[in-house]
């Protein structure tokens, strides 16, 4: 197995920094209720001039500048999230096309698994790159929650942002680390415990009134914590035996940050330490697809020396899905 060199990774936050003081006046609400039940104490917000395609495109913008690399250099890009700017096209198009023009001729393609979907390019880069079908890739995550929300729904209104990362990826003989470990499970029980109601063929919503609450994201939260608490242990226990390691000895966590209870949860119920688990929570919310990936970034950007570090991702997404990969630096 080839090793993946990251050739850079980059952030892009909507300009609108919202503190939950600010959301718990939009609400009507207690001050301080938000931040307390949701764990958040900023988000960002896109504005009018920012859209889920752009921010994509500027997050890969300072990504490729990072890397020193040109447009051209790329072989393939891979938009992985939920949110899009249009039904049709799919966005890594739109990201193409704010970057360069006709004459750089690398393909797009799009992966759409919620929360997970940066996972699951991850994997399918990873896949594409050790079979030497690609030298460069890069994948970009852009999530638009605020645009979906509902000040009807406190809870759900104060925990999402807004915000995109690009990574760029290539094969490599000699830096960068293996993916020694990948399993997606899913468990269709909770198929629509996540959902938006309108805006696909069952619903496009020709008849609804604008503030139908169908156009607003609705999440049965307690029933996700039920479902994914159920099979989560043995998810874990199936990689500590394929990778013959307990995992309160990885040295570095990066989780999806879904809630304030699933990170504490996550901490206390598998006993890691808290400074091993990268949180973003606090400053960005929960970013759907764009979470993990941000706490990449912020790992990876900060001085913490990742050599001979092995690195445990973990996800969940709409379905119910779960997800497992361990990087090994």
């Amino acid at each position: 197995m080839k090793k993946i060199n990251i050739l850079a990774i980059e952030k892009y936050l909507p300009k609108q920094r919202i503190s939950s003081e600010t959301l718990d006046k939009k609400v009507n609400g207690v001050i301080g209720r938000i931040e307390k039940n949701t764990g958040v104490k900023y988000r960002h917000h896109v504005s009018e001039d920012e859209s889920v395609c752009d921010m994509g495109a500027w997050a890969l913008q300072k990504a490729l500048k990072k890397a020193s690399l040109k447009a051209s250099d790329l072989d393939l890009l891979i938009f992985a999230g939920a949110s899009f700017d249009y039904p049709i096209p799919h966005n890594s198009v739109i990201i193409k096309s704010k970057i360069t023009d006709d004459s750089i001729t690398f393909g797009c393609i799009d992966i759409d698994t919620t929360c997970l979907s940066f996972m699951n390019a991850l994997d399918i880069a990873h896949l594409y790159l050790n079979a030497d079908r690609y030298k460069k890739i890069a994948i970009v995550s852009a999530e638009v929650s605020s645009k979906a929300l509902t000040t009807q729904d406190e809870k759900i209104y104060g925990l999402f942002g807004d915000a995109a990362v690009a990574i760029i990826l290539e094969s490599s003989a000699n830096h960068g680390y293996r993916n020694t470990y990948v399993d997606f499970q899913t468990f269709p029980s909770g198929a629509l415990l996540a959902h938006i109601a309108i805006g696909g063929a069952i619903n496009r919503g020709l008849q609804a009134h604008h503030l139908d609450e169908g156009y607003y994201f609705k999440m049965e939260g307690k029933n996700l914590i039920r479902l994914t608490i159920k099979h989560l242990d043995a998810v874990i226990a199936k990689m500590e035996v394929s990778q013959d390691i307990k995992i309160n000895h990885f040295d570095k966590f990066i989780t999806h940050q879904t809630s304030k209870f699933g990170n504490n949860y996550f901490i206390e119920n598998f006993k890691v330490s808290s400074d091993a688990v990268v949180e973003t929570l606090s400053n960005y919310g929960n970013c759907i697809s764009a979470s993990i990936p941000l706490g990449l970034e912020a790992l990876l950007n900060s001085d913490y020396d990742i050599t001979d570090k092995k690195i445990l991702i973990l996800g969940s997404g709409a379905g119910l899905s779960l997800g497992v990969m361990v990087l090994q630096f």
